[in-house]
């Protein structure tokens, strides 16, 4: 499908680089001042964006809802209060990440929350996971014209094109799918990154990891997948972030976004052409074709007579077999170099053959 492939004015398209998400979600522990200095922390390690959650936990959950695997607590309402913050504090959030140069992505659970972020004019939303089949949330987050990150974990191929047919449907402008694994954290073997390279291929859209494992590793392994969006949660020692285990210290972050800008100028644009470091090496590494022994103006050159050597002379050894049935248009001394005009003068019913 063609849809714009970009978000906040940058492009997420395939080939082009890696951008860092850096996910503040629940690490703020509830405490603006925390989220402030976790905003400081994503854009001093050098990430391309910042992202929230923002939720209200009695429109996110029953009220005898069970914990997840992840989560020790006896009322999960409770638990998911205590990371609330209001509209005044996400607005001053914003507002400091928009400062520090970062763009701002959040993942909205619920209506309110899609207005008041909307109308804070974030970048784009993500869809989380575990709301990849909520139709209704999607099409909201659609029509607000945004660009959406849809994140895939748990999901069979059917839900992810019914996900990808909502929000199209509904008028999304820019989508995204992160490849995901729910478990927090990830077994390694059970990281599944050739997903990325299989969402890119099925659904033509950008594509990126939500990484809840190896860090550093996954991040290269999805970027050589074709993944252009890398998610990472950030924490700040010492806080006590409740998704400590799924997340990077700065320093940490930091590494990943450089070890991403170092793959990405690695890469290159793929073509076979040779490089500037390497230039200076062609005439001395290369062969050239030389005469093993003087050969008079007219003489037939015969294979005995051309020693292909280092240097590279005038002609290059992949002319030997043009050369070998030549008649010499000159005299030719003994370790002197062929010239490309001494491949002229063939004798008759000779095979000139290809360069």
């Amino acid at each position: 499908m063609s849809l714009p492939a970009e978000i906040a004015g940058q492009s997420i398209a395939p080939g082009g680089p890696m951008r860092v998400i850096a996910e503040i979600g629940l690490n703020h522990n509830g405490d603006a001042d925390l989220a402030h200095r976790l905003v400081d922390a994503c854009a001093d390690a050098g990430a391309w964006a910042m992202k929230l959650q923002v939720f209200d936990a009695d429109e996110l959950l029953v009220a005898d809802a069970p914990a997840p695997a992840h989560v020790r607590a006896e009322s999960l309402r409770a638990f998911f209060r205590q990371f609330q913050l209001n509209a005044d504090a996400y607005a001053a959030i914003v507002s400091h990440a928009r400062d520090r140069g970062l763009a701002v992505i959040a993942t909205a659970f619920d209506s309110l929350s899609v207005g008041m972020l909307d109308r804070l004019g974030i970048d784009a939303f993500k869809v989380a996971s575990g709301d990849l089949t909520h139709v209704m949330l999607i099409e909201h987050l659609a029509r607000t014209g945004r660009p959406l990150v849809l994140s895939t974990g748990m999901s069979e191929e059917g839900d992810v094109w019914n996900a990808v047919d909502w929000a199209v449907g509904s008028g999304a402008r820019a989508l995204a799918l992160l490849h995901c694994v729910s478990s927090y954290p990830t077994p390694d073997a059970q990281q599944n990154l050739r997903v990325v390279r299989t969402l890119a291929e099925e659904y033509k859209l950008p594509v990126g990891l939500s990484d809840h494992g190896m860090g550093g590793d996954a991040a290269l392994l999805a970027y050589a997948q074709g993944a252009t969006l890398y998610e990472r949660h950030v924490h700040l020692p010492g806080t006590d972030a409740i998704d400590a285990p799924v997340s990077s210290d700065p320093a940490e972050l930091r590494d990943i976004v450089q070890r991403l800008a170092r793959a990405h100028a690695a890469m290159g644009e793929g073509r076979r052409t040779p490089m500037p470091a390497e230039t200076p090496n062609i005439v001395p590494s290369r062969r050239g074709l030389y005469a093993r022994r003087a050969i008079a103006a007219g003489e037939r050159i015969e294979a005995a007579d051309v020693a292909a050597l280092r240097p590279l002379g005038a002609l290059g050894a992949e002319y030997a077999r043009a050369l070998i049935g030549s008649r010499a248009p000159r005299a030719i001394a003994a370790g002197e170099a062929f010239e490309p005009g001494d491949l002229g003068l063939h004798a008759a019913g000779g095979d000139r053959g290809q360069a």
